[in-house]
């Protein structure tokens, strides 16, 4: 692993902090979302955005956006369940921002001095704050939080597990998803992934869980490359 702490350069000619990209994690629970007062001496000081920071060289979106939330608000990866990415790409450079859901009770609070607080704040105000300039440009693709995406595979599909595993970590992108699936304004659903043992459990999976979110059922690799 090497730090992604650091100044670069965009292909665009804009400075960005994290030499590997960087990742920040949004929670929301459809009403209200956490946001962190950015303490006055870090870039863009004395705005509000969302928890986050550089990615390392080993990390992907989701694994950094957790690591900082930890740092910087003592969450852990239990206290959310990731949904979705946004990803802001400036050629060369880009700003992943994980849509998640809070897991039970979600107190943050501001761990360390990047932050003057950490906070819940309801999503009919957050235009009325002064915005980091990065949230400010990202925050009306983020601000509808989409329905759980569930991905129920059997028959050949359930044996590819490096594949289901990619899709795990990357998510699909909303571009390659079924008619139908309501993304809001994000880039990729991250799926809860049910592994079934035949095509009858799969239905009977798929229709319970229709219930409660967004279902795609993949029977075959066929499926699974068309949302690769």
């Amino acid at each position: 692993m090497t730090s992604g702490d650091g100044w670069t350069t965009c292909a665009r000619g804009h400075r960005h902090w994290g030499l590997y990209g960087a990742a920040g994690l949004l929670i929301t629970d459809g009403a209200n979302v956490v946001l962190q007062h950015r303490a006055p001496w870090t870039h863009e000081g004395d705005t509000w955005g969302v928890l986050g920071g550089a990615r390392n060289s080993d990390e992907d979106a989701v694994t950094a956006a957790l690591r900082e939330a930890n740092e910087e608000a003592d969450l852990v990866p239990d206290d959310v369940l990731p949904v979705g990415l946004y990803e802001d790409d400036h050629g060369g450079w880009s700003y992943t921002t994980v849509v998640a859901r809070p897991v039970g009770a979600v107190r943050p609070h501001a761990a360390n001095a990047e932050s003057v607080s950490v906070r819940w704040h309801p999503i009919d105000e957050v235009d009325g704050l002064p915005l980091h300039t990065g949230f400010a440009a990202a925050w009306h693709h983020l601000r509808a939080l989409p329905a759980q995406l569930y991905l129920v595979v059997g028959g050949e599909a359930g044996e590819d597990n490096a594949r289901l595993d990619t899709l795990r970590r990357d998510g699909i992108r909303t571009a390659q998803l079924p008619s139908g699936i309501e993304a809001g304004g994000l880039n990729r659903l991250l799926p809860a992934v049910f592994v079934c043992p035949d095509l009858t459990s799969t239905a009977d999976t798929a229709s319970a869980l229709s219930a409660v979110g967004q279902v795609v059922v993949a029977i075959d690799r066929a499926d699974l490359d068309l949302l690769s």
